[in-house]
Formats: structure tokens, sequence, C-alpha cells
């Protein structure tokens, strides 16, 4: 009975080997918890069509955009585990949102395997292309002047782009007005219309309008001067510090249980797909980096993210809601 037994486990075993090491054998559904046309949106259709030539499957994006992010990425967290419903996230799910909330709907490290840091990037403070503000110290004056009187939109209270604006409105004494929207996409169309001042927006949703003259750039949250904008300066080149730098990361993620052998898997195929030179091209144009991580180093990047957000928020003086 016990050889029995032994010998049903191994034949169980072989099934799911072989299921594992056919995958995918149907088209994957990649979720963006953001609206089309965000910067995760822009990033991962970029990368899902290598991918699904590398892959052999169809790759579908859905949007579920909500609770900045969280709707759509506890939605994931109770899919099958079998690695056919995957989320791309980032930074602010697992860093800001943490820390700005009291309460989580999920457990980054405990809900979720990680499979791959795919890309990263930068924000970039904009205006309408008919703004009275030229630099970053004529918006600093006006604001001084005028306060609360200019307005921020962002894609909400605790996305990455809020968080640079409270930083600025920190480390400047300026006081500005929060107009949240769901989407930076839907705060770049009001920037671009004057009805708000500005946005901490994210490279890859402004760097096409910032090009076409839709949006004017004053600065980057970078440490350097990002490769596709090289006449904007950097925050602390434009006269505030160089402090006011939120990394923007992009990650690829499965339902925890999904198999060690289907993340491994996915992590190569991911890796060659942001290191093929026609989507690196493509992410450049967007103001994106190809980065490819072990699901380790992912891991190992989440989980020193939330101390990180932590002090940032109690430095600018953010109570979690």
């Amino acid at each position: 009975m016990k050889v029995l037994r032994v010998l049903l486990a191994l034949a169980a075993a072989s099934v799911l080997g072989l299921a594992h090491a056919q995958y995918p054998t149907k088209p994957i559904k990649i979720v963006v918890a953001n609206p089309p046309g965000g910067q995760t949106d822009v990033a991962t259709r970029i990368i899902a069509q290598e991918m699904s030539t590398i892959l052999k499957q169809p790759i579908i994006i859905e949007n579920k955009p909500g609770a900045n992010a969280n709707l759509g990425t506890e939605w994931v967290k109770t899919q099958p585990a079998d690695g056919y419903t995957l989320i791309v996230t980032a930074i602010n799910n697992f860093g800001s949102n943490p820390a700005l909330l009291k309460e989580m709907p999920f457990d980054p490290l405990r809900d979720f395997r990680m499979i791959v840091h795919t890309i990263s990037s930068t924000n970039v403070l904009v205006v309408g292309p008919d703004s009275r503000f030229r630099t970053l110290q004529d918006l600093i004056k006006e604001a001084k002047a005028n306060p609360g009187k200019l307005t921020f939109g962002t894609a909400g209270a605790g996305s990455s782009m809020y968080l640079f604006i409270e930083l600025l409105k920190s480390m400047t004494k300026i006081e500005l007005l929060h107009v949240p929207y769901q989407g930076s996409a839907k705060a770049n169309i009001d920037v671009m219309g004057g009805q708000i001042d500005m946005q901490f927006d994210s490279m890859p949703g402004a760097s096409s309008l910032i090009k076409d003259g839709r949006l004017r750039a004053l600065a980057v949250g970078a440490e350097k001067r990002f490769p596709t904008l090289p006449d904007v300066p950097t925050m602390q080149e434009a006269g505030a510090s160089n402090d006011i730098l939120v990394p923007t990361y992009f990650a690829l993620l499965a339902p925890a249980g999904t198999p060690p052998a289907i993340v491994a898997r996915l992590n190569e195929e991911m890796k060659k797909a942001v290191a093929d030179q026609h989507v690196t091209e493509r992410l450049g144009g967007a103001g994106l980096l190809p980065v490819g991580s072990s699901p380790e180093q992912m891991a190992a990047s989440v989980k020193s993210d939330l101390p990180r957000f932590q002090t940032l928020v109690k430095s600018i003086g953010i109570k979690p809601e």
C-alpha cells in the first residue's frame, strides 16, 4: 500500500511537471490595475507584444483600475495560481500604498510570487504648453506669493506622483491645491487645457506629450538628466533638493502558489523580451529603461521599499488613513 502511494505521488508529480514544461498552452491575461494610457499600461503593452511572440500565445491586457491600483491587485490575488493570470504592478502598489494606508487588502510578499523587475523610470514635473511658468523657480515664486492657489493633479493620494509633489511642497515651503484623478492620463488632459497648473507625471505618460509640445517639462525627478529629454534639468539643477527622488519600477507578479517552474519560465522569457532591441528602443522612446532581475532580487526590493516609504511619508507629515 505504501509503495502504491509513492508510485501514485511520483506519477502525479510527473504529470504536473509535464504540464509545467508545456506551459503556456492557452492565452495569458495580464492585469494592469491602472487606467489605459498611464505609465503602467503603456509599458505593459510594449512588452506584451514581444512576450506573446516568445511564448507563442496571445497575451490579453485587461485594465482593472481603482483604489490606487489596489482593486485590480486584490482581484489577481484571488485568481488560480496557474500562470494564466498575472499582474504588472508599479511601485505605489507595494511601496507607497502600505505606507499611506492603515489597512491593505493584500500582503505583497505573502499573497504574490515575484517574477521579475522589468523596467524602471522616473517622474517629470509638467505644466501646460501655454503656462506662464517657464522654470521651476517661476512656479515656486508664484506659489509663495499666492499660497494654495496653484493646483496639481495626481493619479490619487497614494501615487508616487502625489508623494513627489508633497515632498516638493515640504522642501520648498509652498502650498498647492491637490486635485485627484482616476489616472495620470486624465490629469494630463486638464494640464494641457489649463484647468490645473501642473502634474508630476511618469515619464512614459508624459514623454510623447512633451515631445509634441502639448506639455512643457520643468524638471525631472532623477539624479541625472533623462536620455530622452536631455534639455530638461533635474530637480537639483532647477533649484530644488536632489532628495526629491522616488524611483519608479514595474514588475510582473503572479498569485501566491504559482509553481516555481512557471515562475522561472516567465522570468527567463520576460528578461528576453525587455532585452530585445526593438522593445528597448520603444521603451526608451517612452522614457523607460529595461532592467530584468531574478524573482529573489525582486522580492528583496519589495521588502526594502516599505520602510523607505514609511520614512518618506513621515518626513512629509502625512498620516496613514
